[in-house]
């Protein structure tokens, strides 16, 4: 795995404790006092400074990118040139132009793809899922998607809101949610943003930081005809609740109001359907947002059970491509104020 963060140690390294379809063998960052620590607590031998060292090294099958994003076009290229497969962090790249290049290079040469597409597995939005391919609300007419962070409120350096290093809430945030409207409704057809960043930031050494969106509202239009919006931040005050995230469809035969709440007095996931015929009914999922992570064959566990059985399996490289285009047509909108036909 190349990358050490704490999110990466969150849905990477203890997922995979146990796991009998492979192992973390090796590990590469440029922090070498945090390599070691993860190497010294997760049995890992293998450490380097560099990941290019990592890929030559010949001691592995597969590799994690678990970078800041504009590293993973450059590492993926690298590792799927060397024949070794690959599950990559989103968003897939920095721009559609690079997800393109490596989604090409990744079909061409029949290796495991996989995309972290974390937010798939949450229970609510399984939920979701389950409710509409039965047919729940029928037709569907609108959606709103939202995922609402206030953790950036800070002026603290962050590379996620540096725009060298990222793109954004849209490309952070809303690259999940373009990929939940794809799997939940269909393809979509047209853009309309409009994205903002309320502070000026600074690099440690006080140098101003490239400006980038720290929130933003995406209209889409989707092939199908629905239309919907999705709504990022994170700067939106939070409490202790810490996140929201909210999925609304309504369609001709009902309607599904989804939320959760990461912490708090309303922390927890639960779900409610209007039928048409004028009841509703409330599914309480509980707080457990995270463990078939660690249980399942979703996540990171997908990946290596992909390359084990040498099976192509759960998001993949085209999941990550096709939410890029979605991004680019964003962030154009809403430097141009113009809707964007794909």
């Amino acid at each position: 795995m190349v990358g050490t963060s704490g999110w990466a140690e969150f849905m990477y390294l203890k997922n995979l404790q146990g796991f009998h379809h492979g192992e973390i063998v090796a590990l590469a960052a440029r922090n070498q006092t945090r390599l070691e620590e993860l190497g010294r607590q997760y049995a890992i031998k293998q450490l380097f400074t560099s990941w290019q060292e990592l890929i030559a090294s010949g001691e592995i099958d597969a590799i994690i990118v678990a970078t800041p994003d504009q590293n993973h076009h450059e590492v993926t290229m690298a590792a799927l040139k060397a024949g070794i497969h690959v599950m990559c962090e989103k968003p897939l790249a920095m721009n559609s132009e690079d997800a393109g290049e490596m989604l090409d290079l990744a079909q061409n040469s029949g290796l495991i793809n996989n995309v972290m597409f974390t937010w798939r597995n949450l229970p609510m939005h399984r939920k979701v899922k389950d409710l509409i391919d039965a047919g729940t609300v029928g037709q569907v007419y609108h959606f709103d998607i939202r995922f609402i962070m206030g953790w950036a409120r800070g002026l603290e350096y962050t590379w996620r809101l540096d725009g060298e290093q990222g793109t954004g809430s849209i490309g952070d945030l809303g690259t999940h949610d373009i990929d939940l409207t794809r799997w939940f409704f269909g393809e979509v057809a047209s853009v309309y943003a409009e994205a903002e960043h309320s502070e000026r930031r600074f690099h440690p050494d006080g140098s101003p930081v490239q400006p980038t969106n720290d929130s933003s509202m995406i209209l889409l239009e989707l092939k199908n005809g629905a239309k919907g919006v999705i709504t990022t931040s994170m700067v939106f005050e939070q409490g202790d609740r810490e996140m929201e995230q909210r999925v609304l469809v309504y369609g001709s035969e009902g309607s599904i109001e989804a939320t959760m709440y990461m912490a708090g007095p309303n922390q927890g996931m639960k779900v409610w359907v209007s039928h048409k015929d004028g009841f509703t009914e409330e599914f309480d999922l509980g707080t457990d947002m995270w463990s078939q992570l660690a249980s399942e064959t979703v996540g990171v566990r997908e990946f290596v059970e992909n390359v084990a059985l040498g099976r192509q399996a759960g998001p993949d490289f085209r999941d990550g491509y096709l939410a890029q285009v979605v991004v680019d047509a964003a962030l154009e909108s809403s430097r141009t104020y113009k809707r964007i036909t794909l």
